[in-house]
């Protein structure tokens, strides 16, 4: 990143991030139950929006950066919004409940950073 606010947001997000995770790893057990630890591979997808920052030009950085971090943030609220309202496990809504109001904070600081024209499409 070129900007110290970009900078900024995305160290913000990646400490919420890994707080968030760690919150849901240690909900994924208890006296009743155990659920299978998802993944840590990178999805195809996201695997091609890091390919995709690693070769923009420098000066285009941050655009990229904070409009895939929206589509990001977009899946991620979407999934933990469903799952606050529909999840069938009490621990899980919780946790996805809690991220909720964090994730849609994430989404307004990262648009406020986009240039007008990229934040309104």
């Amino acid at each position: 990143s070129q900007r110290s606010d970009v900078k900024d947001y995305a160290r913000r997000i990646i400490s919420e991030s890994q707080t968030s995770q760690q919150t849901l790893m240690a909900s994924l057990s208890n006296d009743q139950r155990k659920i299978a630890r998802p993944s840590t591979r990178l999805s195809a997808e996201r695997a091609s929006m890091l390919k995709m920052l690693r070769s923009t030009p420098r000066g285009s950085f941050d655009n990229l950066y904070l409009t895939q971090s929206a589509q990001v943030q977009q899946g991620n609220w979407a999934t933990y919004k469903g799952y606050a309202e529909d999840g069938a496990d009490q621990s899980l809504k919780q946790v996805a409940g809690n991220g909720v109001p964090i994730i849609e904070q994430q989404l307004q600081q990262g648009s406020a950073l986009l240039p007008s024209s990229l934040s309104a499409n």
